[in-house]
């Protein structure tokens, strides 16, 4: 689906979300050159729709700017030049070894993705988790990102050409630590990953494997790029991009208000606060819910808001003497 004449989203039907939840991989194309931002799952469904509706885009230079969506230009496909990965999650990056064998095109990514793929732990957190009916293909595309390598690695402040166009990297920890999104200024495009989605809020993980305080600084600063069009790594495209991100922002600083005000409340158990925030929660969820609490708690014990006594299932978090929460 052509989204300006130099982006396309290429959705596929294969992995075990539609719609909405499924991840998108875009490609952005000038001349006769190419770049995925992301891979997908590693199914074989998603990875034909994908080299299919590849092999059918026309060089935008010898079409009247119409792509596979309208059936104008009859020009040569552009090469696949990159493949470039927002970060190491398989919804994002387990398809990239076999489209890279299938089309020459380097992968890119940033160093810290890129040791979390060579030194591979099946414990590393992940949007989909292994379980139920998807746990034997989870485990088979775990294994698929775990195949990843960098061709190049990519970090923040470096540009990748394609053609004419020059895609921005943009390091914005949070969602994981090595997150990167992109940004194609000749169309006010900014790509998010996982740190921006097009409906609803991402999961941040506790550290070390994500960052809360991290994440809104990533997000203040996308603010900065005046970007006229957000690209998420699931969900719809967003026309106001600032909008979206400060309703994110103000999100997390309301969730650790809630969470504060349950403190206050002598709630301070990770037990307690799931039922005080959470009351009402699907089980299917409590999980990640755990971790978004761990995560705010995190941030709010490395700023002293908040005090943790004792560790693992025993530990309290308490308001220091002093502050106010």
């Amino acid at each position: 689906m052509e989204l300006t004449p130099r982006i396309h989203s290429i959705p596929a039907a294969g992995g075990p979300f539609s719609g909405p939840l499924a991840p998108n991989v875009y490609l952005v194309v000038d001349g006769r050159q190419g770049a995925l931002i992301d891979s997908g799952y590693a199914d074989e469904g998603s990875l034909q729709a994908r080299l299919e509706y590849l092999r059918a885009v026309p060089d935008p230079s010898a079409s009247s700017g119409g792509g596979p969506a309208s059936g104008g230009g009859s020009g040569q496909a552009p090469k696949l030049d990159y493949i470039v990965l927002t970060h190491h999650h398989i919804d994002h990056a387990s398809g990239a070894p076999r489209l890279r064998q299938a089309t020459g095109a380097r992968i890119c990514l940033h160093p810290r993705e890129d040791r979390i793929l060579r030194d591979w732990k099946e414990n590393a957190p992940q949007d989909l988790p292994p379980a139920g009916s998807l746990e034997e293909r989870v485990r088979a595309w775990r294994h698929e990102a775990a195949q990843v390598t960098a061709d190049r690695l990519v970090e923040d402040g470096d540009t990748i050409a394609v053609g004419g166009v020059t895609i921005e990297v943009i390091h914005t920890p949070g969602h994981t630590l090595g997150s990167i999104c992109l940004y194609v200024r000749e169309e006010r495009a900014l790509f998010t990953g996982d740190t921006v989605l097009g409906l609803g809020t991402v999961a941040i993980a506790p550290p070390p494997h994500g960052d809360m305080g991290l994440y809104i600084q990533s997000l203040e600063r996308l603010k900065g790029y005046g970007a006229a069009l957000l690209l998420p790594g699931h969900g719809p495209p967003v026309e106001d991009v600032g909008r979206k991100l400060q309703e994110l922002i103000d999100h997390r600083h309301e969730r650790e208000r809630q969470i504060l005000a349950a403190l206050g409340r002598g709630r301070g158990t990770l037990s307690g606060l799931l039922d005080d925030i959470y009351p009402e929660l699907d089980v299917r969820l409590l999980n990640m819910a755990r971790g978004q609490i761990l995560a705010h708690l995190a941030k709010l014990e490395g700023e002293s808001r908040v005090v943790r006594r004792g560790e693992g299932g025993e530990a309290v978090w308490v308001v220091p003497a002093g502050r106010s929460s």
